[in-house]
């Protein structure tokens, strides 16, 4: 039991780094970072194969359950823009659920995507100033913080009946991962 609980610690923190260096590459935010976090970027693409790699050695469910609900979540704001897929976003996106369905318990698929949705609101919570002030897109400057929090209230009992454990696991590192990027 200890192994798995490790393990799975290892993979989430992992797919943790990839999802926050993909955001940022597809949000081109790297330049306000020191050089430490430019460097990694250079070689973002040779990391995150290997962070994936090792990721779904050590947890192939939560690795790809999360990685996927980040991507799919991701596309939700923009649902008809054309991919380099030559599909409509709304079209991969289900194209994902589908995947996820098909391929992991559906249970970790909807644990997977409820945790997301936590660490994407949670996210919002603290950038919605920044947000707000640059003009990007933001949850809690459309619907307030109020909502907001009572959402992933919410979300977080949901996912803590789902699986308390994995919620145990997961929100932790999705917060030291937020703590150790902001320190770069």
């Amino acid at each position: 039991m200890w192994g798995e609980i490790v393990r799975r610690y290892i993979a989430i923190f992992l797919i943790g780094v990839i999802i926050k260096i993909l955001d940022d590459e597809i949000d081109q935010d790297f330049y306000h970072k020191g050089h430490f976090y430019l460097e990694i970027m250079k070689h973002r693409l040779p990391y995150c194969l290997l962070f994936m790699s090792m990721a779904m050695i050590l947890d192939p469910f939560y690795s790809f359950g999360l990685f996927t609900s980040a991507y799919a979540l991701g596309m939700f704001r923009k649902l008809n823009l054309m991919l380099p897929s030559q599909l409509k976003s709304y079209q991969e996106l289900l194209l994902i659920i589908f995947i996820n369905l098909l391929l992991i318990p559906v249970w970790i698929f909807l644990h997977s995507m409820i945790i997301i949705m936590i660490i994407q609101l949670m996210d919002d919570l603290m950038d919605c100033y920044y947000d707000r002030k640059y003009g990007f897109p933001n949850l809690v400057n459309s619907f307030g913080k109020v909502e907001v929090s009572i959402t992933i209230l919410i979300l977080v009992v949901i996912s803590f009946m789902m699986s308390w454990i994995n919620t145990l696991i997961i929100i932790p590192v999705a917060i030291l991962i937020n703590y150790l990027y902001s320190s770069l």
